[in-house]
């Protein structure tokens, strides 16, 4: 009985006027927003091979002590299935010898109204428009045939209502999933077909595979959701109009309200603020490290009967040699000591700013989880390497690169000041041994983005809640049909 209940579902939606607007959609938006995202790809690409190749030939032979070493985020590949924050990740990472380094996004803007409106990428398409399908599929299957009396009659056999739901949801749901395929099947035929990229390469696919098993679950919770809707409603009129408030909720409306609300319970201040604040430690430690290091001066000068002396850089006789060697082994430990304050402080004021930025947006994620639809784009945008997780592995690929640059260019610039408390300050560049600033390489940012299996570890709640949302939804339909009024 419940494959006849099934065929009779896919007949009826097949024949119906819905699954031509379902066929259309589909073969017309997918293939098209995946053609102009693969184009876009290419291009984004080729801006980053040509931005890396003018920063190295504008560097190689020009490191200097204050050199700003850049490192590059190329765009990732994924994209083409969900661009999500692409367009706003920061694409370049700036180094500095104060030790604050920056993140920016140079992308620029080529047609502001395509970011004013969105982009129409595999997310968009499954979240906005089959999810409004798979409710206009469903939302009067029950209150619709209570209406035209088919279903006193169908109740009339001795089926389990369960079966009932079932065979509607299963037979409607296959029926949406034909030009959905089919409109994939296509995509995936053009991209091969390019040449921009290797679908069948160990990155593309195994991620496709796996957002396409979670588009699948995503469309079929939002079928249980019509079909709860329509378990609750006796009239299709009034199911359409609670089908449009559900879904305006669930769509448009808490997933872009939940970061609002996070903001005005939870304030965080900006990076650019704790980048002033970092340099405002540095600037303050540095000043007292100057102040000590002129006291010592003058100790160390008097100490050896030089006090008064005027400064001579370099040093031009042998007694001047000594006493600026000593100057310079005598200030080590007390260099050393600010530095490590300097990193304390700034260690700090990191760690209590991601501490907050990851509360709040904990408070934003789990806010926006009431609705599938911020599930689903979580998964979908973090397997595309293109959602929130990108941007905290840039920071942290950001800092790691820093210290990189520190170690191989800033550290092998030695500053050598020598001054006291009464007198002028005279400076000598000098550089670690076996170090050429004419002949040093520059720094290569080897950006790595987040990983299939890192992505799964991280957004393995959203599947989960995913998979109850479907439970959840049949369940309550189930119950709601229990007690539905078929007269």
């Amino acid at each position: 009985m419940l494959n006849t209940i099934i065929k009779k579902e896919i007949l009826e939606a097949i024949k119906s006027f819905r699954f031509l607007i379902a066929v259309l959609l589909c073969l017309i938006l997918i293939p098209l927003g995946m053609y102009v995202n693969l184009r876009e790809y290419q291009q984004r690409q080729s801006d980053y091979q040509e931005a890396v190749r003018l920063y190295q030939q504008r560097s190689n032979g020009n490191i200097k002590m204050d050199f700003p070493a850049e490192g590059y985020r190329p765009p990732s590949v994924l994209s083409i299935f969900s661009v999500g924050l692409e367009y706003f990740l920061p694409n370049k990472v700036i180094t500095s010898r104060s030790g604050v380094f920056h993140l920016s996004n140079d992308q620029g803007i080529n047609n502001p109204q395509s970011l004013l409106f969105g982009k129409v990428d595999l997310l968009f398409n499954v979240s906005f428009v089959i999810s409004l399908l798979a409710l206009i599929f469903t939302f009067n299957l029950i209150a619709g045939e209570k209406e035209d009396g088919t279903l006193r009659i169908v109740m009339a056999n001795p089926i389990p209502r369960w079966k009932i739901l079932f065979g509607k949801i299963i037979g409607n749901y296959v029926v949406l999933l034909i030009p959905f395929l089919i409109a994939i099947l296509l995509s995936l035929v053009m991209v091969s077909l390019s040449g921009v990229v290797s679908f069948f390469s160990s990155i593309i696919l195994p991620a496709f595979l796996v957002i396409l098993v979670v588009t699948l679950l995503f469309i079929l919770a939002m079928f249980n959701l019509g079909i709860l809707i329509s378990t609750l409603t006796h009239r299709s009129i009034t199911a359409m109009v609670a089908l449009l408030f559900v879904w305006t909720i669930f769509v448009l409306s808490l997933p872009r309200m939940s970061p609002m609300i996070a903001e005005i319970i939870f304030p965080v201040k900006s990076p650019q603020v704790l980048d002033l604040e970092k340099s405002l430690v540095r600037e303050n430690y540095e000043k007292e490290l100057d102040k000590k290091r002129r006291e010592l001066y003058d100790k160390l000068m008097n100490e050896i009967g030089m006090g008064g002396k005027g400064i001579h850089v370099p040093p031009s006789t042998d007694e001047e040699r000594a006493a600026y060697a000593k100057y310079d082994e005598a200030k080590k430990p007390l260099e050393e000591e600010y530095e490590q304050k300097i990193n304390s402080e700034i260690r700090k004021l990191e760690e209590d700013y991601t501490n907050r930025r990851n509360t709040q947006q904990a408070l934003a994620t789990n806010l926006s989880r009431l609705s599938p639809v911020s599930s689903y784009a979580y998964v979908t945008s973090g397997i595309s390497a293109t959602g929130i997780l990108e941007m905290n592995n840039m920071l942290d690929q950001g800092k790691n690169f820093q210290d990189e640059v520190k170690e191989n260019i800033y550290d092998k610039f030695i500053l050598k000041s020598y001054g006291g408390t009464t007198g002028g300050t005279a400076t000598m560049e000098d550089y670690a041994k076996g170090f050429d600033p004419h002949k040093a390489a520059v720094p290569y940012f080897q950006y790595r983005a987040t990983s299939l299996g890192d992505a799964l570890k991280e957004e393995w709640f959203d599947i989960l809640l995913l998979i109850l949302f479907n439970i959840f939804f049949f369940v309550a339909s189930y119950g709601s049909f229990l007690r539905y009024d078929v007269r």
